[in-house]
């Protein structure tokens, strides 16, 4: 005989599968794979999902477009090396130009005119890749550049802005304007033009 109550009880919900901890570490891991394998443009949510083994809505769970998981995966992935201060600002500006040409060729660095292009519409995804990973690496820059004219080896009213803007402009470029190599001998006349005061100056007041 059923009990009068149990018409009122309560009827217990079947749980679903619960979140899976560990999905966005494979879905970062998954687009970072297919970002080497076929460039920014071969990207595709549903590459992502396959290899890291997950649903797309899972993926869409986590970041709203590609765009933005890739900004995520940029963030999160890129190393941002110093330069030492070693009292030799000569060498100090070669490092930094070798820099600039390790991210921009070799490393995330690759995809970010790309990304910036495609998140033009997104200003947070747009503001985070630019705060966490454009701002770091240009005050490192900032930071040589300083150190060299508190040395008196650069001019004290060197345009410091307009200088790192043309280094990563020319690297930028070379990979996809006018892809060529960027030969040594080219980075240390580079270096040697700012070491003899051969570089952009802010305006006079």
């Amino acid at each position: 005989m059923i009990s009068p109550n149990a018409a009122s009880a309560p009827i217990a919900r079947r749980r679903g599968r619960p979140p899976d901890p560990h999905a966005r570490t494979r879905i970062l891991t998954a687009a970072e794979s297919l970002l080497n394998d076929a460039g920014y443009l071969g990207v595709t949510i549903d590459e992502v999902a396959n290899r890291a083994g997950v649903s797309k809505k899972t993926v869409y769970r986590f970041w709203p477009h590609k765009p933005a998981l890739i900004s995520d995966l940029i963030v999160e992935r890129s190393a941002v090396l110093p330069v030492p201060d070693t009292g030799d600002t000569r060498a100090e500006l070669a490092t930094l130009f070798g820099l600039i040409v390790e991210y921009l060729t070799a490393g995330h660095g690759r995809t970010l005119t790309l990304l910036v292009a495609a998140t033009h519409d997104d200003p947070g995804t747009l503001n985070r890749l630019r705060d966490q990973v454009v701002t770091p690496r240009r005050d490192i820059g900032r930071r040589v550049l300083q150190r060299g004219i508190a040395r008196g080896d650069l001019p004290a009213d060197v345009d410091i802005d307009a200088v790192l803007d043309l280094w990563n402009g020319l690297v930028a470029y070379r990979l996809s304007g006018r892809p060529a190599a960027l030969h040594r001998h080219t980075i240390d006349q580079l270096v040697e033009l700012a070491m003899t005061g051969h570089i952009p100056r802010l305006p006079q007041s």
